[in-house]
């Protein structure tokens, strides 16, 4: 037994390895002997025997092709040539024997419906056979449209032919139903999309808004949503998003999970320029990252209110609080459709699966070629990123991985990758490397997918995609405030827009208000006239800080009157049951709903440099303690350093984004940890979801100017602007009423008498003795220099004082005091 082992052993051993069919040699004779069947039956079809082009044996070849497929021979011919042409050129052919079937229910049913033709419209046909075969009927045959068998299947088979089965309208219906599916089959053609294509070249209509007759609309976001065009199959599976409709779900196909076997004693540096790459096997993969686990929360329902004829504006109360009850009629408010928006542009992804194949068998070689033995699993293709998850060996260190990030990024031909050592919750290492074939992320496809999707967020934030393929979707009450860092270019400002225009299609002006504050003055100001905007858009420090403080003292009454209802949040008193008795006996006024306020500031590090002390201070306060009202911060900075987001922001700040940085340190600052210095730029993201430690990195959605411009002419359309505050930028000037005894400012009166006292007009000695900002001491000193009370600033001398009767001022009560 033992002796028979060992000889089956060495037999083994002498047993030549098995030589591997070359396939450039298989298409070079496939493409060869198809391209001569094609020159037999056009040489048979035209020629006659002693010109015919290919010899007698060509054709015989041509004339029993036209025997026996009629017409369809030269299908048959041009499907053998396009199999040549993909093997000699080592082009993969996807689900081959499902092509051979498709084209062989495509000449089975054409060929019928030719062979009904040619037994119907006989006179018809002979003028066709003249047409395309003359050479062949010059040697008196007589060929059939369809192919001898086909007419025999359909006519002359005794008893069970198909003329009698089925009739001819039978057999023309079906005939020409296995034609269309067959030709949609084999070109993957979707009824739907040539439907969405020929919708696309009529010219779109606009609807009017509803008359006063029409029933009022309902807040649902998801009415009147536009289908959602899903474009041919991703080449690589991507996982479904809880927000993927069914359209989603049948075009993505199940990824492939590449095992490859690396080489062993390379001799040259692997490259993916030179690289042949051969065909390897697949299996079902698992997903390389879990979506964000998102809370869902109740959509809230606003109650009908009674019909009535709309105002012009909104009267600005005298206390400066927000008086839901003032708000315009909006019981005619539609949100604005999906139809306004454009269409993402999708780029060819037909080499996509090939590029990841070639930079798989590539990362293995690399790490094989430093004895790191490691074998690629999953690979993730997103919008811009390709994400390869590796499986390293027992004993392997996985910092030994992480210190070669310069080397794989050399020897992959990539700008820059990211290595995530390791990947949470899972045993493998992510490599990011940058997608050869960049995709848009439309703005139109997310929000289709968000509203067409089960859950529904309070403030839906919809950011862009994740690597893994996934829709990055959060609530802007769930984080609950937010941070944008990020260089110029990197596209910060697309981002803001973006959400932006999540609140105006997912929210009505009665249900989110806006603060925008744009010190830059051309990013935001589009949004000025909306009905969901507080007051105009701010561009002027003071006014920024106005506002912030406007802030601070609405939070403050919400929460009196949560107090004086007993309730805890803004969510349970919008869903409380009003008892009208009960809060008309308290002392102070309790509206039916209070909207949620977004505050939106761009470039906080030019604010922080006019006036930090004004800005950083009610900023903490509202982060701090603002969530429960629905009073939500979103600040964006281009310089993400200590002196803008500071340790008392940055600790009230959980959700932050980070675009493309400049250094490592600014990275180190707004996400606790480097990588966003590595970024691609334009729309390339780390996300910093609230509660979690793991970064998540997406491509922002990218939204149009034109866009933009459609949404908000949209909505003003129907509504006017609802300010309740006339402008925070003006409200010292004193042109609009203001006191001249007491100015704008509530310490104009002090820095009055402190300048009159000391005669000392400087804005510094100002800010030293009123502990206030730079800011806000200038404008004091503008102002006092209106009334005349200082006079003008005289290059680097003093102001004079031009007021006069500073002895009996300094001998009223209290102002000898002012100092102290």
């Amino acid at each position: 037994m033992r002796g028979k082992t060992a000889k089956t052993q060495r037999s083994a051993k002498k047993k030549p390895p098995k030589k591997e069919r070359d396939p450039v040699i298989t298409g070079l004779l496939v493409f060869t002997c198809s391209l001569a069947l094609m020159i037999s039956i056009i040489s048979a079809s035209f020629h006659s025997p002693p010109g015919h082009l290919m010899g007698s044996l060509g054709l015989f070849l041509g004339r029993s092709a036209i025997a026996l497929f009629g017409v369809s021979s030269y299908a048959v011919a041009m499907f053998c040539l396009w199999a040549g042409w993909r093997l000699l050129f080592l082009k993969p052919m996807n689900n081959l024997v499902r092509k051979i079937l498709y084209i062989s229910l495509f000449v089975f049913s054409s060929n019928l419906l030719l062979s009904l033709l040619e037994d119907r419209a006989p006179i018809a046909a002979r003028e066709i056979e003249r047409l395309l075969f003359p050479g062949y009927l010059e040697r008196g045959g007589h060929p059939h449209l369809g192919g001898t068998p086909f007419f025999y299947i359909y006519k002359d088979l005794p008893v069970v032919n198909l003329s009698k089965m089925l009739s001819s309208y039978g057999i023309a219906l079906f005939s020409i139903a296995l034609i269309l599916t067959s030709f949609c089959l084999l070109f993957k053609i979707s009824p739907s999309a040539v439907v969405d294509k020929l919708k696309g070249l009529l010219p779109e209509r606009r609807e009017p808004p509803p008359d006063s007759s029409a029933a009022s609309t309902p807040l649902d976001p998801i009415d009147k949503v536009e289908e959602l065009k899903v474009d041919e199959p991703r080449l690589v599976k991507i996982k479904t998003s809880p927000f993927a409709t069914n359209q989603e779900k049948d075009s993505q196909r199940e990824m492939e999970t590449l095992m490859i076997k690396p080489q062993l004693n390379l001799t040259e540096r692997p490259s993916l320029s030179r690289k042949n790459i051969d065909e390897f096997p697949v299996t079902v993969p698992s997903l390389f990252s879990k979506p964000a686990k998102i809370e869902e929360t109740p959509t809230e329902t606003s109650e009908p209110k009674p019909k009535g004829p709309a105002k012009s504006s909104l009267r600005q109360a005298s206390s400066g609080e927000l008086n839901p009850e003032a708000m315009l009629n909006l019981d005619r408010y539609t949100l604005p459709p999906v139809s306004l928006l454009t269409p993402a542009v999708k780029n060819d992804t037909s080499s996509l699966k090939k590029d990841l194949r070639r930079q798989a068998e590539v990362l293995e070689e690399t790490l094989q070629s430093f004895g790191i033995e490691a074998k690629v699993g999953q690979i993730n293709c997103g919008p811009t990123i390709n994400s390869f998850e590796v499986h390293p060996a027992i004993g392997v260190k996985v910092q030994r991985i992480k210190t070669l990030e310069n080397d794989i990024a050399l020897n992959m031909e990539a700008k820059s990758i990211r290595i995530i050592a390791p990947i949470p919750g899972k045993a493998a290492v992510g490599i990011e490397i940058p997608n050869p074939s960049p995709q848009e992320v439309g703005f139109k496809d997310m929000l289709q997918a968000y509203q067409q999707g089960g859950k529904k967020f309070s403030i839906p934030i919809l950011l862009g995609k994740s690597v893994a393929g996934e829709w990055v979707v959060s609530d802007l009450a769930k984080m609950p405030h937010l941070i944008i860092a990020g260089a110029t270019g990197s596209g910060k400002s697309v981002c803001i827009n973006t959400i932006v225009m999540s609140i105006l299609m997912t929210a009505r002006p009665d249900e989110i208000k806006m603060i925008m504050v744009d010190p830059k003055k051309v990013e935001l100001t589009g949004y000025t006239k909306l009905p969901h905007m507080l007051s105009p858009v701010i561009n002027e420090p003071f006014g920024a800080c106005q506002a912030l403080k406007w802030l601070v003292k609405e939070m403050e009454r919400r929460y009196e009157i949560l107090k004086h209802l007993g309730l805890r949040n803004i969510q349970s008193f919008n869903q409380r049951v009003p008892d009208e008795a009960q809060e008309s006996s308290l002392s102070i006024e309790i509206p039916k709903k209070l909207p949620y306020i977004v505050g939106i500031i761009d470039e906080l590090a030019d604010l922080m440099m006019a006036a930090e002390q004004d800005i950083e201070t009610p900023i903490a306060r509202i982060a701090q303690m603002a969530r429960a009202v629905g009073i939500h911060l979103i600040l964006a900075t281009q310089r993400p350093s200590r002196e803008v987001i500071t340790g008392l922001i940055k600790a009230n700040f959980p959700t932050r984004i980070a675009f493309k940085v400049a250094s490592r340190v600014n990275s180190q600052i707004i996400l606790d940890e480097v990588g966003a210095e590595s970024l691609l730029g334009n729309g390339d993201m780390l996300f910093l979801p609230p509660g979690t430690s793991h970064l998540s990195r997406a491509q922002g959605a990218y939204v149009r100017d034109e866009d933009i411009a459609k949404v908000v002419q949209y909505i003003c359309d129907q509504a006017p602007p609802q300010y309740a505050i006339a402008s925070f930028d003006n409200s010292i000037d004193t042109d609009n009423g203001v006191d001249d005894d007491t100015g704008g400012d509530e310490l104009f009166r002090q820095a009055k008498e402190i300048v009159i006292k000391t005669g000392n007009a400087s804005t510094t000695f100002l800010q030293r003795k009123l502990k206030i900002g730079y800011a806000r001491a200038a404008s004091l000193m503008d102002e006092m220099e209106s009334r005349g009370i200082v006079g003008p600033q005289e290059g680097s001398k003093p102001r004079k004082v031009l007021a006069k009767g500073a002895l009996a001022l300094a001998e009223e009560p209290g102002v000898n005091d002012i100092d102290q």
